[in-house]
């Protein structure tokens, strides 16, 4: 009977980089800061580069994931760029024209895509490569042709001004995007640039709307407010007073009927 050893040997010829993902993003400060999706910065081993629409190459520092929005800060050393003006989502109408542009499947630069304002204070469950579950809310829905590779680009209005980030579609239908409203990521853009974190209030409740009871098989007899289904100890809503089963029905004498309502 013969027999032999095999010795495993690992050679090692040098590294190699490779390209892994790409998104989109957009400057908003002359000297080098550019927002876009956290999901396409979310690797922290990965190195980030940035490529502007003159061509050149720039190494990237990821300044701050937010960990609440779909929003990350990224930093390239370079000055005297032009940002893009930012507008307001405020007086968006249904069937009004949005263009979207981005790196569409990480192959065509500046893609250009139009459309209109399909839908507005959308909330909805977003899956990324990952298996990652996030909600969504208050987002806009728009026709305009989102691809992967478009997240992070702009949502624009007629006059160039950014309405939205854009953030996800449907994969199993056409033309169902969604972005972020720029009056969303405006504070935050001012916090990560001259903070460079972002702080949020926070409540410490969970909380359930009507339809959202429906949906996860409970039947809540109130036509409004947001019933206070957990309550986390020592948090400021616990230290108000607040308790389970209360119903939350204005905050600050705004209506909060939903949980889109609370969490604005």
């Amino acid at each position: 009977f013969g027999f032999y050893f095999q010795i495993p040997q690992n050679k090692q010829k040098g590294t190699q980089k490779k390209e892994v993902s790409s998104g989109s993003g957009f400057v908003v400060d002359p000297n080098g800061y550019i927002i876009t999706n956290r999901h396409v910065v979310e690797d922290t081993q990965a190195e980030y580069t940035v490529l502007l629409n003159d061509g050149s190459k720039h190494k990237a520092t990821v300044v701050s994931r937010d960990p609440s929005e779909d929003f990350a800060l990224v930093k390239i050393d370079a000055t005297g760029l032009k940002p893009l003006k930012l507008g307001t989502a405020d007086n968006l109408e249904l069937g009004q024209t949005a263009i979207a542009i981005g790196n569409a499947l990480g192959e065509f630069q500046n893609t250009v895509s139009v459309g209109v304002i399909s839908g507005l204070h959308r909330s909805v469950q977003a899956l990324d490569d990952n298996g990652n579950i996030a909600t969504l809310n208050d987002v806009i829905q728009t026709d305009a042709a989102i691809n992967p590779g478009n997240s992070g680009g702009p949502l624009l209005n007629l006059n160039g001004e950014v309405i939205g980030v854009n953030v996800a579609i449907v994969r199993s239908a056409q033309n169902i995007g969604f972005a972020i409203p720029i009056n969303t990521a405006k504070p935050i853009i001012d916090e990560l640039i001259n903070k460079g974190h972002v702080t949020y209030p926070y409540l410490g409740v969970g909380v359930l709307d009507k339809q959202t009871a429906a949906q996860a098989g409970y039947k809540l007899n109130v036509d409004a407010g947001v019933i206070v289904m957990q309550l986390e100890l020592g948090s400021p809503a616990d230290q108000a007073g607040i308790r389970q089963r209360d119903l939350i029905l204005k905050i600050d004498g705004k209506d909060t009927n939903t949980v889109a309502d609370l969490r604005s």
